[in-house]
C-alpha cells in the first residue's frame, strides 16, 4: 500500500482555456480552493502591500488586505512560492476582501494551474510519489473527523471541488466537518462503498476539528 496520490491535473483543464476564452463563462470553469497564500500586492494607487490569498483557482483569486484596492483597477500581487500574477479587480467580496479576474494568457494560465496542483496536493497530504504506485492503483489520504474519528480512506476521485473517498466500514453522517491533510471539508453524499466530501473556503471552528 502506499500513501501517494496522482496530482490533480489543473493544467488539464487550464488548456481548454484560449486567448479568445477569457470572458467571465470561461473563467467560472474553476473553482476556487482554499488555499490561503502570503504575499505583496501592488496597486494603482502606488502603495505595495501586505495580502494574502483567501481562495485561488487558475483564473481568479480572492484577496484579503488591511487596503484594498477599487473595483476596475488593475493590480499586480507577487505571491510567495508562486510568483507574479496580475489582473483586474472585479468586484467587493466582503470586509477586507476583493476578487482579481487574472489577466494573462492561456500558457501563464497552464503554468499557474500546474503551481496549485503542487500546492493543493501538499494541503492534502500527498506529495511527489517515492516508489512506483501499486498496479491496483489504490492511493490513500489521512481522513480526520470532528466526531473524533481518524483513519485513512482510499481515494475514488478528487478535483477542487472535493473528494470522494472509498471505504468499507459504514460511512459517517452527512454535513460532517472532515479534514483532509489540511483541506477542509464537509460530507456531501454517500457514493457506492464510501462518501464524498466538498471542500470548505473556510475552516470550521478550532473546537470542532482542532
Amino acid at each position: 500500500m502506499t500513501n501517494t496520490a496522482p496530482k490533480l491535473d489543473l493544467a488539464a483543464a487550464a488548456r481548454r482555456l484560449t486567448a479568445a476564452q477569457v470572458g467571465l463563462r470561461e473563467r467560472r470553469r474553476f473553482r476556487r480552493m482554499p488555499i490561503e497564500v502570503s504575499g505583496r500586492l501592488l496597486a494603482t494607487f502606488g502603495r505595495e502591500l501586505d495580502c494574502r490569498t483567501a481562495d485561488i483557482s487558475p483564473g481568479d483569486v480572492r484577496i484579503a488586505a488591511t487596503t484594498l484596492p477599487t473595483v476596475g483597477d488593475r493590480v499586480v500581487i507577487y505571491l510567495d512560492g508562486i510568483g507574479r500574477v496580475s489582473g483586474k479587480v472585479a468586484r467587493k467580496c466582503c470586509e477586507g476582501e476583493v476578487a482579481v479576474i487574472f489577466d494573462f494568457s492561456a500558457h501563464k494560465r497552464e503554468k499557474l494551474a500546474e503551481q496549485l496542483t503542487l500546492l493543493i496536493n501538499r494541503n492534502l497530504g500527498i506529495e511527489e510519489p517515492v516508489r512506483p504506485i501499486l498496479r491496483d492503483g489504490a492511493q490513500h489520504v489521512r481522513l480526520e473527523f470532528e466526531t473524533g474519528e481518524s483513519y485513512e480512506g482510499e481515494v475514488a476521485d478528487f478535483s477542487l471541488a472535493g473528494i470522494s473517498i472509498k471505504y468499507k466500514r459504514p460511512p459517517p453522517l452527512i454535513g460532517v466537518w472532515v479534514r483532509v491533510g489540511n483541506v477542509y471539508g464537509r460530507v456531501a453524499r454517500l457514493i457506492e462503498g464510501g462518501f464524498a466530501i466538498d471542500f470548505q473556503t473556510a475552516a470550521p471552528p478550532s473546537d470542532i476539528i482542532p
